[in-house]
């Protein structure tokens, strides 16, 4: 009886060891599983996000693509409503975010300072006064509209100029808007 007893010990370990054998296998293919769909999952997701980027990527054409490298130029401005000079601030684009278009000091010079890709859009006039929170076009500055008691006018380097808002801005411009 003792040796049955023995016997039965003896199998009792055995099947424990099979199903603790079982039971390690199952955690291992569980574990290659999950790694499996893991690694699935990553490059789905990486695919994904590659197809969305290159879809929501808006085709520009090269003729407005200014640069791909970055630019640095330097624009003055002055603006005159009614014979006064207008006060152009410092700081403009300055703060939290350092905006590419900005001015550092009183002295009416625009800082065009791109890194990167830079667009004919990024360059226009109107994007300045987006920045400056002003009112510009061919129609306004400021609050002083076309009308009877005068009209808006642009000077770029001496010469009248009537893209207004839309011009493109160059290294060196000297730009004159006037309201009288």
């Amino acid at each position: 009886m003792s040796q049955l007893s023995k016997t039965g010990r003896k199998e009792l370990r055995r099947q424990e060891k099979q199903a603790e054998r079982q039971r390690t296998t199952r955690q291992r293919t569980l574990r290659r599983a999950l790694k499996a769909g893991a690694f699935v999952l990553a490059v789905v997701g990486a695919a994904g996000s590659i197809i969305w980027y290159v879809a929501s990527t808006p085709t520009i054409a090269e003729a407005d693509v200014v640069s791909r490298s970055g630019l640095h130029r330097h624009v003055q401005i002055t603006i005159v409503i009614n014979g006064k000079v207008q006060d152009i601030p410092a700081n403009i684009g300055i703060g939290v975010r350092h905006n590419p278009i900005h001015t550092h000091d009183r002295d009416s010079v625009i800082h065009l300072e791109f890194e990167g890709f830079v667009t004919i859009d990024d360059l226009r006039l109107r994007e300045f006064f987006t920045v400056w929170g002003k009112q510009f076009s061919r129609d306004c500055i400021f609050d002083n509209c076309n009308g009877p008691d005068g009209s808006v006018k642009m000077l770029v380097n001496g010469a009248e100029n009537q893209e207004f808002e839309r011009y493109v801005m160059k290294d060196k411009d000297v730009i004159e808007i006037t309201y009288r």
